[in-house]
């Protein structure tokens, strides 16, 4: 082990090379698997919590739970009884209503339940008041806050807290929470019904059924569920089933950049082992002369190697354990979150792990060195025994030039993995530009609770200066009544006298077939693509949306980029609506058509000023809001994929470090011919920018079937596409693995430039 650590420390630049590659490999599987050690330890601390209660919520959310349906769950035979909880995600009210991404925010709840002591439940398993009581039952004027709140509000017990302009005195603060803070104010039921924003969505609100001692409690789902209709009863089975496939989901995808970064570390260390037998090969010899075994070479180098990957994945694991320690209190401090969580499994895992991929990747290397024969090797030679005939010689030169096989394919692997991710940054950006391009010009229009919406509002909306037409339309739910989650597609009526959609379509609409609906019409429907494949429909068939027969009138060309279903809606006029739906006015959006020179955003704002109560959104409110989400998704992912990308950076500059040591008489001599420095430069700055582009086209190459073989499978399971593979993303990916190789090659280009020609002539 000490002649191993001497060799390494007599060639610093290259070990440091290779075992930063490992270490940054490392550091990406630890911070990934880090997450999900964090997310597995939220899930069990939560799972007794939740495996004592049911989850019910409406098939539709446009028909919230009412105290009727929470009676019919009463009388089910085994609830002991149920709890509804009423929420709001903002303390204050809010002047404008606009789509917005929320991540903790301070809100508040209330909770009533036939079971007592259920009405303030600690945030989470095993939390403690930390100081103060609870409120009394029935308060209206007192409420407990979590932790975390308190410390953002600078609250103590007896204190004020403002919430929607009311005033309520703080009488208890909840202890910390250890992995993930809210910021919450606990209030009575009654008192956040009045005030929360989404009570006319919710219904009654958030409902939970309790079973009774000894009660099977998937079973009591699956019986709520038979015998309560308009519901859906999500066991805790399920419940935590959605969570942890949602966790091996991204777990998969995000761990797929520290895996790409490892399988580019180990690269990196056969390229260097290579290089190291290389270099060795008079010493192997002498060795081999002295009686030493091909066993003893073998085990000799293949230490080598694990204790590179070794040392990798401890300085791997530590920088993770740093940065991991740091992001964890910025987080916390932020969002009242703890994301990563190192355990002694995962680390000492990551550092085993590290040891055998450093074992494996220096089985050839060592393989190699165990063949040298000792007579050639002291000789001078190259100790590689004679090639007999064509194939073995190709296979030879094709050995020989192992180290570019490998730098070229570490450079591959990381562009293949930016590709992909480039793909979907391509479809999702794609998507949202045809959805502002099909939305420009429209405005979507809404009232708050306890307005009035129907067909007055419509009429006063025609009549408002730079208003075209009005778009009243309503929302079906799933085709299928049974369908509760609407995969098999979804329906809306509407009302539209010029033929177009409105902003629940944001896409532009071309029939590839027949005609758009009759006004008024009650057996006329119109399909979307992936509607009229699956069904195998044609203009003029019959299809049957909640057991009523329609006529197809029209099928849509197929929307290219669409992650919400689009192709599988079917529309039918405002009036067949509410012959399926069996209500009077089902109308729930409302789009006004701006006409052509009219400032969308001047019409919005005289919609509001004409109608109080009324809340517009323009399609360049929501892509403001949403976009910025995306990006900052992409970006993250971009940083996480971007490893493997330095990783292959790195092998190339050990491999141009190497191609410059072993070419310095070559080098040496060329400038005593007088080659000049530049030229020197611009040589070996060619030969890391070819190295570099042979990776970026063979990455390329690789990732269109993958984005082939991914959209086919997302088509088949979901009927959607997600990934683009542009000739613009193709192109750029090329052009920056050879910029990416040429400034990986600076360094060892300077350093080949400025050799002492006599000095380089004189190196053995």
């Amino acid at each position: 082990m000490i002649e191993i650590i001497r060799y390494l420390l007599r060639r610093k630049v290259r070990t440091a090379l290779t075992v930063l590659a490992v270490a940054v490999g490392i550091f990406a599987v630890t911070t990934v698997g880090s997450i999900s050690e964090s997310l597995e330890a939220l899930v069990q601390s939560s799972e007794a919590e939740a495996m004592d209660r049911v989850f019910v919520q409406p098939e539709n959310w446009d028909r919230p739970v009412t105290e009727a349906t929470l009676r019919e769950i009463r009388r089910v035979e085994g609830v002991a009884g149920v709890a509804v909880t009423m929420y709001d995600s903002y303390l204050e009210e809010q002047e404008e209503q606009v789509v917005t991404i929320l991540i903790n925010p301070e809100g508040f709840m209330g909770t009533r339940s036939d079971i007592p002591g259920l009405e303030f439940e600690p945030p989470s398993a095993g939390v403690e008041l930390y100081a103060g009581r609870l409120p009394s039952p029935n308060s209206r004027a007192e409420t407990v806050v979590t932790w975390k709140l308190a410390q953002e509000r600078g609250l103590e017990v007896g204190d004020i807290l403002m919430i929607r302009g009311r005033p309520f005195r703080v009488v208890g603060i909840w202890g910390p929470q250890p992995d993930a803070s809210t910021s919450m104010a606990y209030v009575s039921y009654d008192v956040a019904e009045e005030m929360s924003s989404y009570a006319s969505s919710l219904g009654v609100g958030l409902v939970y059924a309790f079973p009774q001692p000894g009660v099977d409690i998937e079973q009591l789902a699956e019986r709520i569920e038979r015998e309560v209709s308009g519901v859906q009863a999500q066991s805790p089975h399920e419940t935590l089933q959605q969570v942890r496939l949602q966790m091996l989901i991204f777990s998969l995808i995000v761990g797929a950049s520290g895996i790409m970064a490892l399988l580019i570390g180990s690269f990196t260390v056969v390229n260097s082992m290579i290089v190291s037998v290389h270099e060795r090969r008079r010493e192997i010899g002498l060795k081999k002369a002295l009686g030493a075994a091909d066993t003893h070479i073998l085990a000799e180098t293949v230490a080598e190697a694990a204790f590179i990957g070794g040392m990798g994945g401890l300085v791997g694991v530590l920088v993770g354990f740093g940065v991991t320690a740091y992001a964890n209190q910025a987080l916390f401090d932020l969002m009242g979150l703890r994301l990563f969580l190192i355990t002694p499994r995962l680390a000492i895992g990551a550092v085993v792990f590290t040891v055998l991929m450093g074992i494996v990747a220096g089985l050839y290397p060592a393989w190699q060195a165990a063949r040298l024969d000792p007579v050639v090797t002291l000789r001078g030679g190259s100790g590689v025994h004679y090639v007999r005939n064509i194939i073995l010689r190709l296979f030879d030169r094709i050995r020989r030039s192992t180290r570019a096989i490998l730098t070229v394919g570490g450079i591959a692997i990381g562009v293949f993995s930016l590709v992909v991710l480039g793909s979907l940054s391509e479809y999702l950006n794609g998507f949202l530009d045809d959805g502002l391009a099909g939305s420009r010009g429209k405005v979507a229009i809404e009232a708050q609770e306890g307005v009035p919406f129907g067909t007055s509002i419509a009429r006063v909306v025609r009549r408002i200066p730079g208003v075209r037409e009005v778009i009243v339309a309503g929302n079906g739910g799933s085709i299928e009544r049974e369908d509760t989650q609407g995969i098999g597609g979804r329906f809306f009526g509407i009302d539209s006298p010029t033929g177009e959609y409105g902003l629940e379509m944001p896409m532009k609409v071309e029939f590839a077939q027949g005609r758009n609906l009759t006004p008024g019409s009650l057996d006329e429907v119109v399909v979307g693509a992936d509607l009229a494949e699956k069904h195998d429909l044609r203009v003029g068939d019959t299809f049957t949306i909640r057991e009523r027969d329609f006529t197809v009138v029209g099928i849509w060309k197929r929307i290219p980029r669409d992650i919400s279903g689009f192709n599988s809606l079917a529309y039918i006029s405002l009036e067949a609506l509410a012959l399926v739906l069996k209500e009077s006015s089902p109308i729930s959006h409302m789009t006004a058509i701006v006409e052509p020179g009219a400032d969308v955003n001047e019409v919005a704002e005289a919609i509001e000023t004409e109608l109080p109560g009324v809340v517009t959104t323009t399609a360049s409110e929501i892509d403001e809001q949403i976009r910025p989400v995306f990006n900052i998704l992409i970006g993250i992912m971009a940083g996480l994929f971007s490893i493997a990308v330095f990783v292959g950076s790195v092998s190339v500059v050990n491999t141009m470090i190497i191609a410059v040591h072993e070419r310095t008489r070559e080098i040496g001599l060329k400038k005593a011919l007088g080659a000049a420095d530049t030229d020197i430069l611009a040589e070996v700055l060619a030969y890391a920018g070819k190295l570099g582009g042979v990776g970026g086209i063979l990455g390329v190459v690789a990732a269109w079937p993958v984005v082939v073989a991914i959209n086919f499978y997302a088509q088949t399971a979901g009927g959607f596409t997600i990934l683009d593979l542009t000739p613009r993303l193709a192109v750029g990916a090329v052009v920056f693995s050879v910029l990416l190789g040429v400034i990986s090659g600076l360094v060892p280009a300077w350093r080949a430039a400025r050799l002492d020609p006599v000095v380089a002539l004189r190196t053995e």
